[in-house]
Formats: C-alpha cells, structure tokens, sequence
C-alpha cells in the first residue's frame, strides 16, 4: 500500500474519524480478491474515503460509487480519493444513503453507516441487487456489546446494539439471502448474498 493510504489512516485515527478495523479491512479485500465477478460497489458510510480507496486499489476494472452523508467528511473523501488518482472510478455522492436513487445494479454492497438503519438500507437497495449480489455489513459485534450488553451502561448505545442483534439474527433467517456471520473479523461481519 502506498504512503498516502496510510497517511488517511493515520489522520483519520487521530481525528477519531471511524474507519473500518485491519482485520475487518483485510477480510472485506480478500474476499472481494477472491470474486472477480465483482465489479460495482455501492458503499454507504464513505468518511474519508479509505475503504473505497483500499477496494478500488484491488483492481483495475472496479468502480465504487460511495455515499457520505456528512459535507466535509465528503469534500475531504473527495480530496483523498483524487490525491491518488482514483476519481475516474470512485465516485462520492454526498446523500443520505436512504434518499440514493439510482437504476444502477451493484456486485457488491458495503454497508457501514448508521448501525440502526441497516434493515432500511437492505431493503432500499435491494432492488439494485441481483442473483449473486453481496451485501456486507460491518460492526455487527459494536465492541462486544451486541452480544454482552452489560458492558455498556449507555441507554442510547444499548438500544442501538439490540438492533443490531435484531437485525443479524433476521439476516440469518431472511430466506432471500444466504447469510454468514463472521464475529472473529473486525468488528464483526455479516456477509449475506442474495440468492435469486
């Protein structure tokens, strides 16, 4: 990886901007290495542009369109992502993820913006989806809370994780999607690809 990737991250650490951890990161660039037949992303939570840089860098023939709901976040995306020579495949769109519309299919979808909205998100873009589309979704362990809520005396942090957990063990059981859950990753993963 080149300076600049590393330099984004650095930043992004110590401007506590939340980008996705290493071991998530590298789990979400080995599989997407190992799918040639992915080659449009769609990512909702955008920060700064480091994920969809990272994706990008894979391959040539990707192209990302990434949603960023937050102005600066994207004006500083955008920023990064032309400093290393990615704006003709990587394209930002400073939306609210749930107000996106596009005729647009996707490979891939990255979903890692507001934890509580993941069901919306799913059922926003599934018509953007086809047999074989993957939708990813990070943080589905938030710290270990998700499934030790006793860790956190936070109301609106508890609330949030039961949501999640409501939302993973439906993806588990949504007949429309093969779903697998990888905890060891990241912050936990969810990987769910449609099956018709």
């Amino acid at each position: 990886m080149s300076a600049l990737p590393e330099e984004i991250l650095r930043k992004a650490r110590e401007n506590h901007v939340p980008v996705m951890m290493d071991s998530g990161m590298g789990f979400l660039l080995d599989y997407i290495s190992h799918h040639p037949e992915i080659l449009r992303i769609l990512e909702c939570g955008t920060a700064v542009g480091l994920s969809a840089i990272r994706m990008a860098s894979l391959r040539e023939n990707l192209l990302i369109d990434t949603l960023e709901i937050d102005p600066r976040m994207a004006d500083e995306a955008i920023r990064n992502i032309h400093d290393v020579g990615l704006d003709d495949r990587v394209f930002v769109h400073c939306i609210d993820a749930s107000l996106y519309e596009t005729h647009q299919y996707y490979d891939l979808f990255f979903i890692d913006a507001a934890k509580s909205q993941y069901r919306m998100y799913l059922e926003h873009f599934y018509e953007n989806s086809h047999a074989g589309s993957v939708f990813v979704f990070d943080n589905m362990n938030f710290h270990g809370i998700v499934d030790h809520p006793e860790r956190s005396q936070n109301r609106s942090t508890l609330q949030m994780t039961r949501k999640i957990l409501k939302f993973r063990n439906h993806m588990l059981e949504d007949a429309r999607f093969e779903t697998v859950f990888h905890p060891q990753y990241g912050d936990g993963i969810l990987i769910s690809v449609r099956k018709v």
